[in-house]
């Protein structure tokens, strides 16, 4: 019975964990400029850092790697 529930307990602590959206937030918008995006794209990238880029061409930067993100690219 105690096995049940330890094993009942980690799966449904990794079903939440897995679960869970990312939230990005906008790092550099498109009216910035091609030149502007592409290397805030190159320093992201060598940072490591989690970004995306919107249907809108804007760069969207990992809200828990925001701070990183700032490091990197400020």
């Amino acid at each position: 019975m105690k096995k049940l529930l330890i094993l009942f307990t980690v799966i449904s602590v990794l079903l939440v964990g897995c679960s869970q959206e990312k939230s990005y937030n906008v790092w550099v918008e498109i009216t910035q400029g091609k030149e502007i995006i592409d290397l805030a794209i190159e320093r992201l990238t060598n940072a490591e850092v989690d970004f995306i880029i919107d249907d809108n061409g804007n760069v969207l930067v990992n809200e828990k790697d925001m701070n990183k993100a700032v490091m990197c690219c400020s």
